[in-house]
């Protein structure tokens, strides 16, 4: 016979108790477990980089290779994202985003009396402050970031002297893109400062700073400057920023206006420019021929033009309707024009009509993106040896390539729909090969 538990009231009360509260414990584990699970980008805590490199929390997604620290992931704060301690540190976002809650006084990147700082390649959005170098930071420079969303994009406070902005795409926040207050000898260059609310950049008690090279559009006041003098412009012909909303003529067409961009009674931008900073423009593509057979070349020429100010790096697709035919990365000092060669093998490509184009990508800083892309008109994929598009090889083709033989560019008997192995020459080896597809469709 088994033995029996005989238990009182008060003991088996005190059972219940207990696994009730077991229970309270393991539900409050798993909802913080799921929460952790749910939110683990989101920094319940703001990361710090320590004056002797270290950073907290251990678990923060920076990785640090000596002065430079990397972000290998986004980041969410619901108050302050990156506090910075340490000097002669570099920052790089790897395209990464730091996004915030639009706190009171939180702000994305943080820095309070340090020196030769760089922070790049971030998207930093909903903060107070973007990236607020607080009093007494100097000589530290903001390049190749995106400010979006804050109260302020970048703000420069109290003695933070002699920092570089460069080449940031500020925009659609709330009340300044760039605040400078109590602070002298900013280099703010090539950057976008675009669709800010209140001011594009607001100057107050901060002189001596350079502001060329920029470009001002659509923010609701372009400007505001309190008690400061800044330098607007790098002199003739280099010019000095583009506003858009500039009423001002170019007579002699060198690209800057005729009259000076008025800010206030102590600052004017002499040669404000006609066009933004940075513009690449695709003018025109000129394929090799209008027919190609199944299986052959087509050569497609695309010319491109900087229309802006630096010499810039970008890459240009061509396409077949959407197909990718090739991506060319091409270098262009500023002012000047390139044609790019692309090639197209038609192996694998159905007959039919295509639509060449090509789109270069926009450089950082460029926002008229209306001539980035150019549509040629229709291309035929047919059979080995149709000249004329009707997708067979007979008779009217063989005149054809017969009547252009022997031709080069330029001559009058010159037909590119006949130059089959595109060697520039129509002559007997193209005559071949049409004589030996007569009869031959396009599958």
């Amino acid at each position: 016979m088994g033995s029996h538990i005989v238990l009182t009231l008060e003991e088996e009360g005190e059972i219940t108790r207990a696994v009730f509260a077991i229970t309270v414990v393991v539900i409050v584990i798993s909802m913080f477990t799921a929460l952790g699970s749910v939110r683990e980008a989101r920094a319940l805590e703001t990361i710090y980089i320590r004056a002797d490199g270290s950073i907290e929390p251990l678990a923060a997604p920076i990785q640090r290779n000596g002065d430079i620290f990397t972000l290998t992931n986004n980041i969410a704060s619901d108050f302050d994202g990156i506090v910075i301690e340490r000097n002669n540190t570099m920052l790089d976002g790897a395209g990464h985003t730091i996004e915030g809650t639009n706190a009171p006084s939180s702000r994305g990147i943080y820095l309070s009396g340090n020196y030769n700082v760089t922070i790049k390649n971030i998207d930093i959005k909903t903060f107070e402050s973007g990236i607020l170098l607080d009093a007494y930071s100097t000589y530290n420079r903001i390049s190749g970031n995106k400010l979006e969303g804050n109260d302020y994009g970048i703000n420069c406070w109290a003695y933070a002297d002699n920092n570089d902005i460069i080449g940031n795409n500020i925009t659609a926040n709330n009340l300044a893109g760039v605040w400078i207050v109590g602070s002298s000898g900013t280099n703010i260059t090539l950057n976008t400062v675009a669709d800010n609310g209140q001011y594009g950049i607001s100057l107050e008690t901060s002189s001596n700073s350079r502001i060329c090279q920029n470009d001002f559009i659509n923010n609701v006041n372009q400007v505001y400057v309190y008690d400061s003098i800044g330098i607007w412009d790098n002199g003739y012909p280099s010019g000095g920023n583009y506003w858009s909303d500039y009423s001002g003529v170019d007579a002699n067409g060198d690209g800057i206006g005729d009259t000076p961009y008025p800010i206030d009674e102590n600052n004017q931008d002499r040669y404000p420019l006609m066009k933004p900073w940075t513009n690449i423009a695709i003018l025109d593509i000129s394929p090799s021929k209008t027919v190609v057979g199944k299986g052959f070349t087509l050569y497609t020429y695309v010319s491109v033009q900087n229309q802006g100010w630096n010499t810039e790096t970008f890459n240009i697709t061509a396409y077949a309707n959407t197909t990718i035919i090739q991506i060319k990365n091409v270098t262009l000092p500023n002012g000047n024009s390139t044609t790019i060669t692309f090639t197209w093998n038609t192996s694998g490509f159905a007959k039919g009509n295509y639509t060449i184009s090509a789109y270069a990508w926009p450089v950082l800083g460029e926002t008229d993106t209306s001539d980035n892309t150019f549509v040629d008109g229709l291309i035929k994929v047919s059979c080995a040896g149709d000249l004329n598009g009707d997708y067979v090889t007979d008779g009217q083709d063989y005149q054809l390539v017969k009547k252009a033989v022997p031709s080069s560019p330029g001559s009058p008997r010159w037909n590119p729909n006949a130059d089959l192995n595109d060697d520039g020459i129509v002559d007997g080896q193209d005559f071949q090969t049409v004589k030996n597809n007569i009869g031959q469709s396009a599958p």
